[in-house]
């Protein structure tokens, strides 16, 4: 014992060398922020705290390291092995840290819901780590070996076994007590959280709570009232219930001529509203989505339920639960249930499927099958003359290329083809790539971003991710140009979404990583709406069998098991499902119902635009009723983890008709009734006036409201706000109103949101309308 307590001496004396290595990484960490926008001189002290809380936290495992050491008693020869394991601490962290600026995200227990196969391809297609990184771990193994060697030689700072017995336990407690990370109000968006906070911590802490498993509130759960997808009467079958999605898409097709529509699904790999379409707050780099929502009906608001690849597939085609760690996760043993694809294979349609990656990752292959796709074709099906891209499979040119070609072959009978593509994936390698690097800056340039001074960071840095949001946007633009020669196009309805948007661009808010498009584009269409009000993936395959049963005779099954309640089509912004958000394989811990957002644990509520901000709930209740509502979700979640089936055995199918709507839970919150639409620049004025109409949509008189302007660097970084006398509203009454910002802006980019505020908290008391782009010449 006298051996160990010597032994963990020595490291605790040791203990400065590390420090000051780990220092050298964050160093680096911060380079490499400062370069893409992230301000250093509000987060750096935020950041060395966080470590200095890691080490705090960890000291007692990191003095465990030192157990080997009593093996010797020779002081140089601890030196050399505690030298060994802190250099591996070291590199496992740096590790750590390519995967954030690789990923856009820090990494957690999702590393464990992979098999070693996949993590296998996702280290194979990753980048390379970078010369700063590199050079960063270099100097801090030099820095972490000069001080030791000299602490050894020298003798100097002392630690005796008193040292260590003071510090074991102060440690121990401080893991037990503390917190994982703290996040000052200087902290405004996920992109910066991340970058404060230690990364080894992080994989640490989310690591130990999943091993250690996170139960179920079971009191929450039972207290969880009102109507739900997840409640269901048989408590074998906590999703069942009787099917009531309406038909909120057949009043905007034309009718057909008795031909059943065929439908085609562009599933994009990692497509953001971040970077697309009207508003995007990147600016958009989709020119040809952008005109195709102009002929479409355009889904603004709309959410991706999964952070990552693993769900899409389950959310869109079968509405469903996520399991443990993604239902396709269970493999063979995904439980029983109805599907878009079995559905209509049941009933005389084709069910095709192609991907220019392995169809096996993530169990994609095994969970269509058992959704009733019949073909399946992927990277094994591509030879001459397509082009591996990298890693990951064919570009997704090769891939729309090969689909045109074996689709013109097949005949114009009824038929469900599903696309999924993965060129915007890390590595973000493609044919042409030098070419589409060019093509940013002309796109950046026509977009008014970098105004002369060269492009702004995030587009300098992450180049290649833009390049190839341009690639896939001209791989839509020439899928377009010839499907209408395929057989049955007049009769197509085209779906387009992402399956989440790709974390490695900057984050302002969680709620970000699940915004992506919804473009909804066919021949049928009486016109081209856009759209929004919020709705899912989950509530795709219901809203497209309520209209084929309504308008084409296919019959649904009597009872689902749709987490979706159907697409709302109403144009202004409203929400009125409830669902889960998942953001890992490991880690669901977001929730929506209606206006209400929890994210881990924080109550907040969303505007048009999925704007974020804290929800006023003085007394809790808000809260309570959100976590009652999602720990009642999580409880049947857990049973469809392990069900042999989420239905019966013989559940028949039923023509349209009885109770529906799109009402599927009762609701934490919805839209208040005092909103903002029509925001604009007053031409003709000297000085910037944002000009907009507040209305109040109640049939009874509002409560005082307070006009807010907020401004906003092209960043997204907070320049000012202004905000008028609080003013009431008679019931349907609207009214006019002018702001202009504290101090002049000189000539850039910008964004404003206008909001109905509470006029002394601040908060928003009402929808807003949010991340207008304005340009100031």
């Amino acid at each position: 014992m006298r051996r160990v307590g010597d032994a963990m001496a020595h490291a605790l004396a040791a203990l400065p060398a590390l420090v000051a290595a780990w220092l050298c990484l964050r160093g680096a960490e911060s380079l490499h922020a400062a370069d893409i926008g992230l301000p250093q001189s509000t987060l750096f002290g935020a950041a060395i705290g966080n470590d200095a809380l890691a080490l705090l936290r960890y000291a007692f495992l990191i003095l465990l390291t030192a157990l080997p050491l009593a093996l010797t008693t020779s002081r140089r020869v601890r030196t050399v092995l505690l030298g060994l394991c802190w250099s591996a601490l070291l590199c496992a962290h740096a590790a750590l840290l390519h995967y954030h600026w690789s990923a856009g995200v820090p990494l957690g227990a999702d590393l464990f819901a992979y098999s070693f196969a996949e993590i296998d391809t996702t280290v194979a297609g990753a980048t390379a780590p970078g010369f700063l990184l590199a050079g960063a771990l270099v100097l801090a193994l030099i820095v972490l070996w000069t001080l030791l060697l000299l602490i050894e030689r020298l003798g100097w700072p002392r630690a005796g076994r008193r040292g260590v017995l003071a510090a074991l336990p102060a440690s121990v407690l401080a893991f037990a007590l503390l917190p994982g990370h703290f996040a000052p109000a200087v902290v405004r968006s996920d992109a910066e959280r991340d970058f404060i906070v230690n990364k080894s911590a992080w994989f640490a802490d989310r690591s130990a709570h999943w091993l250690a498993g996170a139960g179920v509130n079971a009191t929450q759960a039972a207290q969880a009232s009102g109507r739900a997808p997840w409640q269901g009467r048989d408590p074998r079958y906590p999703f069942l219930r009787p099917e009531r999605t309406p038909d909120t898409l057949g009043p905007l097709f034309q009718p057909g001529a008795g031909t059943r529509p065929k439908l085609v699904f562009i599933i994009v790999e990692g497509l953001g509203r971040t970077f697309s379409g009207p508003g995007a707050r990147l600016g958009s780099f989709t020119p040809f989505l952008d005109e195709l929502a102009g002929r479409s009906l355009y889904f603004e608001n709309f959410l991706a339920p999964q952070g990552r690849t693993f769900g899409v597939l389950t959310s869109v085609f079968g509405s469903l639960p996520f399991g443990e760690n993604g239902l396709a996760a269970l493999g063979e043993r995904i439980p029983r249930h109805a599907a878009l694809p079995s559905v209509l294979k049941a009933q005389g349609y084709a069910t095709r499927f192609y991907s220019g990656s392995n169809v096996e990752f993530d169990n994609e292959a095994q969970a269509l099958r058992a959704m009733g796709v019949d073909s399946i074709v992927g990277e094994r099906d591509f030879g001459a003359p397509y082009e591996r891209a990298n890693e990951w499979g064919y570009g997704d040119r090769d891939l729309m290329r090969l689909v045109l070609e074996r689709e013109r072959g097949l005949g114009a009978g009824p038929s469900l083809t599903i696309v999924q593509t993965s060129g915007m994936h890390n590595p973000f390698t493609f044919p042409g790539l030098p070419a589409y690097r060019a093509r940013v800056e002309r796109r950046a340039a026509e977009l008014g971003l970098g105004l002369g001074l060269g492009l702004a960071p995030v587009y300098r840095e992450q180049r290649d991710i833009f390049a190839s949001i341009l690639y896939l946007d001209d791989a839509l633009r020439m899928f377009f140009e010839q499907a209408s020669s395929l057989p049955g196009y007049a009769d197509t309805i085209f779906v387009i979404t992402g399956d989440h948007r790709l974390p490695e661009l900057p984050m302002q808010t969680r709620l970000e990583r699940y915004h992506v498009p919804l473009i909804m584009y066919s021949p049928r269409l009486k016109a081209p709406r856009a759209i929004k009000s919020v709705s899912s993936q989950f509530d795709l395959a219901p809203s497209l069998l309520a209209y084929l049963a309504n308008h084409h005779g296919v019959k649904t099954p009597a009872q689902v098991t749709w987490l979706g309640a159907g697409l709302d089509t109403e144009p202004s912004f409203r929400n009125l499902h409830a669902l889960p958000l998942k953001q890992t394989k490991t880690e669901l811990s977001d929730f929506v119902s209606g206006t209400a957002y929890l994210a881990q644990d924080r109550l907040y509520t969303i505007g048009d635009g999925m704007a974020v901000d804290r929800m006023q709930d003085d007394d809790g209740a808000l809260l309570d009723k959100t976590r009652a509502q999602f720990a009642s979700f999580l409880r049947a979640n857990a049973q469809a983890a392990t069900a042999p089936a989420l239905t019966p055995d013989g559940i028949a199918l039923a023509p349209y008709g009885g109770e529906r709507t799109l009402r599927g839970a009762q609701l934490v919150a919805e839209v208040g009734a005092v909103a903002v639409n029509g925001v604009r620049v007053r031409p003709g004025t000297g000085r910037l006036t944002i000009e907009a109409t507040l209305t109040n949509h109640a049939a009874a008189t509002s409560r005082p409201v307070a006009p807010l302007l907020v401004i906003s660097d092209e960043r997204g970084a907070e320049l000012g706000e202004t905000v008028l006398p609080a003013r009431v509203l008679g019931a349907g009454e609207s009214a006019s109103i002018a702001l202009q910002p504290a101090a002049p802006l000189a000539a850039g980019v910008y964004y404003v949101s206008v909001i109905p505020s509470h006029p002394e908290s601040g908060r928003a008391a009402g929808a807003g309308q949010y991340h207008v782009r304005i340009r100031l010449d």
